[in-house]
């Protein structure tokens, strides 16, 4: 009966001391990840300022430009705008338009 009894207590204290190192393994773990993640974004804020992009951000593309201007002239000069009518044959399909 005591030897029964002794096992059954060391067990139960097993038990609390592997809960008890999970929990500090957990904590170890949490307190690692945060400085790996400090530490990653130290790294990339100096790589983003060593490029030049963080004050002005990256220059406008000459080509990109040219496009938006155009679109935007096209979409403030639609007081005449072009209706495309689209015809079909009595078969359904679309006519050629000359």
């Amino acid at each position: 009966m005591l030897p029964d009894l002794v096992l059954v207590i060391c067990t139960i204290i097993e038990i609390f001391v592997i809960l008890w190192g999970l929990s500090q393994l957990q904590a170890f773990l949490r307190e690692e990840v945060e400085d790996l993640e400090k530490s990653i974004d130290e790294k990339l804020a100096l790589a983003i300022q060593s490029t030049g992009l963080v004050s002005g951000g990256e220059p406008v593309n000459p080509v990109q430009a040219a496009i938006a201007g155009l679109i935007q002239n096209m979409a403030t000069n639609q007081q005449n705008p072009k209706r495309i009518e689209l015809k079909r044959d009595e078969k359904g399909l679309f006519e050629k338009q000359e």
